[in-house]
């Protein structure tokens, strides 16, 4: 990725390695978005013009739930905010991908918007092999194709939705956190895998016992027992002492 000579060249990069399993995925997970959308009463405009918005699988089935339930405007935002908050910590840990980049500082407001599980993932992993004036360039083609493919997949989920059993388009919505899971393993530290492994085996009993705050103490407990476990194995000498 050293060889990316001008912008051009990182862009159709960026493209190529779009292609393939990360804008399939979003291709599919946005299919059952749509169809989604679709039962709901969502008109195909809107549906498609959240996922350039929102750009976030929750925050759009966040909307799409409040939508339905007839909620008012200021709930709906709340609860897209809400959702969409996991990516505040993902930007701030990608940003120093592009803190040799002489590109304007201004672009970071737009380079975040485009931020998803895929993206950031991709740039954590081969952001530091991409030249510092290449990478810009290179998020651009990546992130922009994933999102194309993305509303594309919302179109199909939308006008196939009396065809598409809606257990069918809850798989697909669910494919993303799946993904997300795999590429942990290649691309992310072992804390992060603990997490979400905790996270997926707390999920279930945690929603049958509190279904409002199921997800978040899930959150918050699997992410505490990640954090403490691989300290104690990173530390075993000072952990024996303070017991000692």
């Amino acid at each position: 990725m050293k060889d990316l000579k001008t912008n051009k060249q990182a862009v159709f990069a960026g493209i190529r390695n779009a292609f393939g399993i990360p804008a399939l995925l979003l291709f599919s997970a946005m299919t059952g978005f749509g169809s989604l959308a679709q039962e709901q009463g969502l008109s195909l405009y809107i549906s498609m013009l959240s996922t350039v918005l929102i750009w976030g699988m929750p925050g759009q089935v966040v909307h799409v739930e409040l939508y339905g339930l007839g909620a008012p405007l200021i709930a709906v935002a709340l609860g897209v905010a809400g959702a969409n908050a996991r990516f505040m910590p993902m930007t701030l840990s990608m940003m120093p991908v592009f803190a040799d980049s002489p590109h304007n500082r201004k672009w970071n407001y737009f380079l975040a918007h485009l931020i998803s599980i895929n993206t950031w993932a991709e740039m954590l992993h081969r952001g530091r092999e991409i030249r510092a004036d290449r990478r810009m360039a290179y998020f651009l083609g990546f992130s922009i194709t994933c999102m194309t493919a993305g509303i594309i997949g919302v179109f199909q989920g939308y006008m196939l939705f009396e065809s598409l059993p809606e257990i069918v388009s809850l798989c697909l919505i669910f494919l993303v956190p799946i993904y997300f899971g795999l590429i942990m393993s290649n691309t992310m530290h072992p804390p992060y895998l603990i997490a979400f492994v905790l996270g997926c085996l707390l999920g279930p009993p945690m929603h049958l016992l509190t279904p409002e705050w199921g997800l978040v103490l899930s959150g918050i407990v699997a992410g505490s027992l990640a954090f403490l476990l691989c300290n104690r194995l990173k530390n075993p000498r000072t952990t024996r002492r303070d017991n000692g």
